[in-house]
């Protein structure tokens, strides 16, 4: 017999295969565009179109996931998972069959449609469906899911490199649809969310999955009060409008900045364009720069591993304060080397010695590892569990939409500005991580061992003890 924690892992192992797809493609198109074989079939792309063609995914994803709050709550957070993996797919195997940039950029529209779709509601999902004292473990297996797929994204695409023909860069897409297909089969088999079916008035349903997936027996307890959070449903339909309502605003702009600014630390600079990182950085070969991108999806997934089993130990605070300043002093590191060393041969950016080469190399694997262990697993969780069950997809799908376009327009940009200036980009975004950290420091309160219930309470105290004092301020400026 199956226990419930496993059972409730084994879906989260499974729904988070939204993760891997993200991955995969992650891992695999900063490669595919660097490939010999790619330029045979579809030309030698300028530094504006490779750009648009890594970007323009995030583009169409970051619309997804706006409208997939309404989606979640319409069809449900388990269809809506299924539909972003078949959509995912279908733009997959268009991407595989491409014969023009043109057609690549419409198939990758399509599949960050599918992307947008299915990886903004699994988080939702899985903090919904598990207990308390493993939500943060379970809704960390997405991003565990996220850095195998980079991990492997890198080492499909140096392996098919190998390849003489044009299925030397098709492979990894027709990996990616493959996977799709997977994710969306398999959702018919997982329940629905426990807090949706309520939300839905589905309460005898709704105790039949807590029973399922629940050890202990205060399942009449937990749906009692997943009742009580969500009263005013009745009364009242959830609405974009009201996440920025007075009562909820300063938690809902707190959640979409750490999401904004998860973006702007620049990792998926880091990722996706890892070969181009390492050829200026001292790997001039094209498969010795895919090899040492993939040495860096090992080290994210390794890094991934310790917050993955410690993260409801640790809190959400300190990984992202101790972790955001750990990656801003990486970005120092290499961009004063870039700033000492570094010089621009022929219009690429190149650094002289093999010492700052090496160095460069390594603190780009530090700042990869210290991002999976912090920001990579808790960003997303805290995010999402800070809001209330009634708003939680509407709010969750608008942090989304923030973490994409900041995401694309840093993506889009990322070729022209590692080319242009050799130091530059890390001090950029050395800033905005140290940035980011003093002010998680400052506002973000813990939500460490709290249920979804709790939290919310913890957030409706501080608002009235806000109001209250504001009150008593007013007063005293009348007498």
């Amino acid at each position: 017999m199956i226990s419930a924690t496993v059972k409730i892992y084994l879906i989260a192992v499974h729904t988070s295969l939204a993760g891997l797809l993200w991955g995969l493609d992650t891992g695999s198109i900063g490669a595919v565009t660097q490939m010999a074989q790619m330029d045979k079939s579809m030309g030698r792309p300028s530094t504006g179109t490779l750009g648009i063609f890594v970007s323009c995914i995030l583009l169409s994803a970051s619309i997804s996931s706006l409208c997939s709050g309404y989606v979640a709550d319409l069809l449900s957070r388990k269809y809506a998972i299924m539909t972003g993996g078949l959509i995912f797919s279908v733009g997959a195997v268009l991407s595989a069959s491409a014969t023009s940039y043109p057609m690549l950029f419409c198939a990758r529209l399509i599949t960050g449609v599918g992307q947008g779709q299915s990886i903004s509601v699994v988080t939702i999902y899985l903090c919904e469906l598990a207990p308390h004292r493993i939500r943060g473990t379970v809704a960390t297996m997405l991003q565990m899911l996220i850095t195998v797929g980079i991990a492997a994204g890198f080492f499909i695409a140096y392996g098919s490199s190998r390849l003489h023909s044009s299925l030397a860069w098709r492979t990894p897409f027709i990996v990616e649809a493959a996977h799709g297909a997977i994710l969306a089969f398999g959702m018919l088999f997982v329940p629905h969310s426990p807090r949706w079916l309520v939300q839905r008035g589905h309460f005898d349903e709704a105790k039949s999955v807590l029973r399922s997936y629940r050890d202990s027996a205060d399942i009449d307890e937990e749906l009692l009060s997943i009742k009580g959070s969500l009263e005013e449903e009745s009364t009242q339909q959830a609405s974009f409008r009201e996440v920025f309502a007075k009562r909820y605003i300063k938690r809902s702009i707190l959640g979409i900045f750490i999401m904004a600014a998860m973006m702007l630390s620049g990792v998926d600079t880091v990722l996706y364009y890892a070969p181009i990182l390492f050829a200026q950085a001292g790997f001039p070969s094209q498969r010795a720069s895919f090899l040492a991108s993939g040495v860096s999806g090992i080290v994210n997934l390794l890094c991934t591993i310790p917050a993955q089993l410690w993260v409801d130990k640790w809190g959400r605070k300190i990984p992202l304060v101790g972790g955001g300043l750990a990656m801003s002093l990486c970005y120092l590191g290499i961009g004063a080397l870039y700033a000492t060393y570094g010089e621009k041969v022929n219009g690429e950016v190149r650094i002289n010695g093999k010492a700052p080469q090496w160095a460069v190399i390594a603190l780009i694997y530090l700042f990869i590892g210290n991002f999976a262990w912090s920001w990579a697993v808790v960003v997303k969780i805290y995010a999402c569990e800070i809001m209330p069950t009634r708003l939680r997809a509407k709010a969750c799908a608008i942090q989304q939409l923030a973490n994409w376009m900041v995401n694309f327009a840093v993506t889009l940009t990322a070729p022209m500005f590692l080319r242009a200036s050799p130091s530059g980009p890390y001090f950029l975004f050395c800033s905005a991580t140290f940035f980011t950290s003093v002010i998680c420091y400052l506002f973000m309160p813990e939500t460490k061992e709290k249920s979804l219930e709790e939290i919310e309470e913890l957030f409706e105290k501080k608002a009235e003890f806000s109001e209250a004092l504001q009150v008593t301020a007013q007063q005293q400026i009348v007498f």
